[in-house]
């Protein structure tokens, strides 16, 4: 219900902690296209994913959801262009890693939507066959974001409408096959998504390192433009025990010696002392998750002010309080910038637009045109990196992680993450992340490449879809 706390371990909001500046790294996935319509493809974070599981020795947790090489569901999927596989390489690289180092503990947590869209169980099947603990997140601890449709779901359909897969109703999840049974379909119009996507390892010389990455490790979704953001020390302790608190609710009771020796780990990382570096030098870190996410960035938009900038690049903007904040933001004459998708094209499905063209011409309107909007150019594939960056003289402030923003992951319905750094200003990560934003932003891309459009390409002023918009919001239905 959507009244319902979520359960303990979830929400973390880890404290401020150093690191060097080098420790923290940004990284992208980029889908384009080019003249002659020929996909161009950059794929730094699958690479570093693969690198960090080949470095671990002792320990390795993976979160996320919607896991397997699930083909688009849409009736334009036959269209698309073939999506290289993204599951099965990962699954090779852990079972190597295993079998390489039989002493790794390895825990993969992911949702039932995986388990749901692959009936034979033969991907999972093989990390628990290859000794890689695999469980399931119990979603059903969370709160609904719909909880009306929820309850009446449950008092007329959902006793008696079954489980199995196959039928003829029409795909929430828009990966796998394109049609659902009924029972299955109910189940899926507002279920609670299980999405940190998180990869946590040990680095193989005592010191944990982890990746939040935004988007699914599935083949449809490995099309599209994404972002990632690399940490590594102490900052990443309490999202490591609140995975080993969503496994405990969701059934993990064998996991003694994978928690003894994280505890051994995170010891010996406490022991080792931050090297004393001049503040030029110096980052600092943090992890949130849930509904803190909303709480930590509307906040420090809130304290921006006259001659900072902000930038954010996403899949959705919707959430009304971000909304608010950027509004205001602007008219304390702050430099906002907002590259998003189009919502037009998903899995194969036309999209409607929804939400982002509405937002995009209220930002627009009411801060006079001071907001500027650009659009990413999709083809067939989605814009869905979940990146902030505000800067003011001295500071970076990077916020990646898997949160549309939206009520559905902001609002403490859905399990998301993200890692924040703070870094001296136009160093490091903070100045990656700009450099890439730029990019996209200004097209410097070699000839016949254009990532972005101007804003009236895609803007709808619409008063009918906007209020469209604002009740779907409101109602805590998803927009995917």
């Amino acid at each position: 219900m959507s009244w319902r706390h979520l359960p303990p371990g979830a929400h973390i909001s880890g404290p401020w902690l150093p690191l060097p500046v080098e420790a923290v790294h940004f990284l992208y996935n980029l889908t384009a296209a080019d003249a002659q319509s020929q996909p161009v493809v950059e794929r730094q974070i699958d690479s570093e994913m693969l690198q960090m599981i080949a470095g671990a020795r002792e320990l390795l947790v993976l979160d996320t959801g919607l896991f397997g090489d699930l083909g688009a569901a849409g009736p334009e999927a036959a269209g698309l262009r073939m999506a290289p596989p993204v599951a099965v390489p990962l699954i090779d690289a852990l079972l190597q890693a295993r079998l390489l180092h039989p002493a790794l503990s390895a825990l993969v947590l992911t949702d039932r939507s995986s388990v749901l869209m692959d009936p034979s169980g033969a991907l999972l099947g093989r990390l628990r066959d290859g000794g890689i603990q695999v469980l399931v997140v119990d979603e059903q601890r969370l709160r609904s974001p719909n909880a009306g449709f929820g309850a009446l779901w449950n008092l007329c359909c959902g006793w008696w409408s079954g489980q199995s897969a196959s039928g003829a109703w029409p795909n929430p999840l828009m990966v796998g096959p394109a049609a659902v049974s009924f029972g299955l379909w109910g189940r899926l119009q507002s279920y609670q998504r299980s999405h940190r996507q998180l990869l946590l390892v040990d680095d193989g010389a005592g010191g944990l390192q982890g990746m939040v990455f935004s988007r699914p490790l599935h083949a449809e979704a490995g099309r599209h433009s994404a972002s990632a953001l690399q940490l590594a020390g102490a900052a990443l302790e309490p999202v490591l025990e609140s995975e080993f608190v969503l496994a405990q609710f969701s059934g993990w009771h064998d996991g003694g010696v994978m928690q003894a020796r994280a505890q051994r780990l995170l010891e010996q990382q406490r022991r080792s002392a931050v090297p004393l570096l001049p503040p030029a030098a110096m980052a600092r870190a943090r992890v949130v998750t849930e509904g803190a996410i909303a709480e930590t960035l509307v906040s420090r938009v809130d304290e921006t002010g006259a001659g900072d900038r902000i930038v954010l690049a996403a899949l959705y903007l919707s959430q009304r309080e971000l909304v608010r904040a950027l509004l205001d933001a602007s008219r304390r004459g702050v430099a906002v910038r907002v590259l998003l998708d189009p919502c037009k094209d998903g899995y194969g499905f036309d999209r409607s637009g929804l939400p982002n063209r509405q937002v995009s011409s209220e930002l627009i309107v009411q801060s006079e045109g001071a907001i500027r909007v650009r659009w990413y150019r999709t083809h067939g594939e989605q814009f869905s990196p979940g990146l902030v960056l505000i800067q003011d003289a001295a500071r970076d402030w990077l916020m990646v992680g898997t949160a549309s923003f939206s009520r559905y992951d902001l609002n403490d319905f859905d399990l998301a993450s993200a890692f924040i750094a703070d870094l001296p200003s136009g160093l490091g990560a903070g100045a990656t992340a700009l450099a890439w934003f730029d990019t996209l932003w200004f097209n410097r891309a070699p000839s016949g490449i254009e990532y972005t459009s101007d804003a009236d390409v895609y803007a709808d002023a619409s008063q009918l879809r906007y209020w469209q918009y604002r009740t779907l919001e409101s109602a805590g239905i998803g927009f995917d």
